[in-house]
């Protein structure tokens, strides 16, 4: 299983392979599992201010509408640049969208702001192998 449906809520794979899932599920049932979710949300990331792009943005990611999570989650962004998990939401958005360019953008921010987040050796991962197909 690659990195990316490890990390995807679809458990699709595409042209980025990048790694084995090793270890504990990253906002999944289980490593593998069928049960897939929406990017999570960090409890320290939901201040009321900005509540209402993030929600709206989960819920067009859980309805499969990757372009609205998308700009949804980078409004929230744009309300609060230092939420980590909302770049790694936009980063998962952009990645289902087709938008490799601004998934890496995303995902280096996320990488950034949250270099102890258990996501992190996955997100390097996908970064790396995107850095190797520019």
């Amino acid at each position: 299983m690659s990195a990316l449906s490890f990390l995807t809520p679809t458990g699709r794979s595409r042209v980025l392979v990048v790694a084995v899932c090793v270890g504990a599920a990253v906002g999944t049932a289980a490593c593998g599992g069928a049960a897939r979710s929406a990017p999570r949300v960090a409890t320290r990331e939901a201040p009321a201010e900005n509540g209402s792009s993030c929600e709206v943005g989960t819920a067009a990611f859980e309805r499969r509408e990757y372009a609205a999570a998308a700009e949804a989650f980078d409004q929230c962004i744009q309300a609060n640049p230092t939420l980590a998990y909302t770049y790694y939401r936009a980063g998962m958005a952009y990645y289902e969208a087709d938008r490799a360019d601004l998934m890496v953008a995303r995902f280096e921010t996320f990488v950034r702001l949250a270099p102890d987040a258990r996501e992190r050796p996955q997100v390097e991962s996908i970064l790396k192998t995107a850095a190797g197909r520019r």
